[in-house]
């Protein structure tokens, strides 16, 4: 956790280095109770165990003529009351910093992703089987005019991924690329993109060090509607000890607003990744709102997959119904051999957020979010189910109270993998 410390002060530092009045904080300080009748999501013989969970969201911005930051984050702390685990700290953080040292020619960016993740994604979501992991990358970009409608701009970073059980996944990563954007009108651009990439493993008996080479045309658009984010082109790795890989290299994101109060979004994605870069471009997973510091479904590993993925998502901010949706589908492929051929999947998942507000300070919800995993080369399928109902009261303009009753399943072909689970959450906030 030192570097994840160390990296958080590197972005405070970059946010304040200017004037501190322009700094904006907001925060929410949390103490809840969570009563589970299965803490270990066990097949058999359920061990129940009350939680007593003090957490803190935080979010700090700020808007300047040389400064722009936006960082958000969770921390809680973990107390078994009944000692079924140790107490523990459990945390994640979206850190961006874009720090101007020439008006329109040189920026410098602090970027940090820290994140809870399973070790393995066979096994629950439950301590010994969850780490904490840390990407940080920060450098130069620079950019320059070459035509009054054409603009470059050639940018260096250097990354530094951490993970606190998989070694493996430990490295350090450093990047250049060069790109020409074209103004085509006054919100659509279209850009040529090179970019070159080399990692470098902590362990190298454990990974095996890659150089991945890009190059694609990228498309933008911008209206006050509609925003397209287009990328396609080819990518190339060569791996240290031989061998390589090739493929296409597709992007789509397109948002539409609607009407002023709902909004669909779309994603595809066809690309070699890993996990580390993975995690860098900051694909934030669905909130369902059930609480606590989010898990995500990445497998950590140092391992290059080929990845396809489409997802859609729905948002609905009405006066009395809030309502947010996802869903998904995508595939990823492994270029090693062995163990990461055992993370090999096809996955399918949707998530749903709904709130009615009953009265002014009272609202009525449901969530709900499943994922069904299908594991190739052990042709083993796990389905996992959470659902749940909740009812909150904001008492002042600072305080609220929040109730929740969810049941969490899991249903796999391997049964001794099975569990199902009920809780209760109740938790009191202040709200700056």
């Amino acid at each position: 956790m030192r570097k994840t410390a160390r990296n958080l002060a590197l972005l405070m530092s970059a946010a304040s280095c200017q004037d501190a009045l322009a700094v904006r904080l907001d925060y929410a300080l949390e103490l809840g109770v969570l009563h589970s009748d299965n803490i270990a999501y066990t097949a058999d013989n359920p061990i129940s165990e009350t939680v007593l969970i003090p957490h803190l969201n935080f979010s700090i911005s700020e808007s300047s003529s040389s400064v722009l930051a936006e960082i958000s984050g969770v921390l809680e702390y973990r107390d078994y009351l009944d000692d079924t685990f140790g107490s523990e700290f459990r945390g994640n953080l979206n850190g961006l910093v874009n720090w101007t040292l020439l008006p329109e020619r040189l920026n410098w960016t602090f970027n940090d992703n820290l994140g809870l993740y399973p070790v393995s994604l066979r096994d629950p979501d439950v301590p010994g089987n969850l780490q904490q992991t840390n990407v940080f990358s920060t450098g130069p970009t620079f950019r320059f005019r070459i035509t009054p409608t054409l603009l470059g701009q050639a940018e260096l970073r250097f990354s530094d991924s951490h993970a606190e059980e998989n070694g493996a996944f430990d490295s350090r990563r450093y990047s250049a690329a060069l790109r020409g954007l074209f103004d085509l009108s006054s919100t659509q651009k279209l850009g040529g993109n090179l970019e070159y990439q080399q990692v470098d493993f902590d362990d190298d008996l454990l990974a095996r060090d890659y150089k991945d080479m890009s190059a694609y045309l990228s498309y933008t658009q911008a209206l006050s509607q509609l925003d397209v984010n287009a990328s396609l082109g080819y990518s190339h790795l060569d791996f240290e000890r031989g061998g390589n890989s090739s493929g296409p290299l597709a992007r789509l994101g397109i948002d539409w607003r609607v009407s002023a109060s709902s909004t669909l979004g779309l994603a595809v994605a066809d690309q070699y990744t890993d996990a580390a870069s993975s995690i860098s471009a900051g694909g934030a997973n669905f909130d369902a709102g059930f609480g606590g510091v989010e898990v995500g479904g990445a497998a950590i590993t140092p391992d290059v997959f080929h990845e396809r993925r489409v997802s859609g998502t729905y948002q609905l901010q009405g006066t009395r119904l809030n309502l947010a949706a996802l869903l998904r589908y995508g595939t990823d492929r492994y270029e090693e051999a062995a163990p990461a051929l055992a993370n090999d999947r096809d996955e399918l998942g949707a998530g749903l957020n709904l709130g009615y507000l009953l009265r002014p300070t009272l609202t009525l919800g449901v969530n709900a979010e499943a994922t069904r995993r299908e594991f190739n080369e052990s042709d083993l399928t796990d389905r996992n189910y959470r659902y749940g109902i909740y009812l909150t009261q904001r008492l002042t303009r600072h305080l609220s109270w929040r109730a929740d009753l969810a049941r969490n399943e899991r249903h796999s072909s391997a049964a001794a993998d099975s569990y199902d689970e009920n809780s209760v959450y109740l938790r009191f906030t202040y709200t700056r």
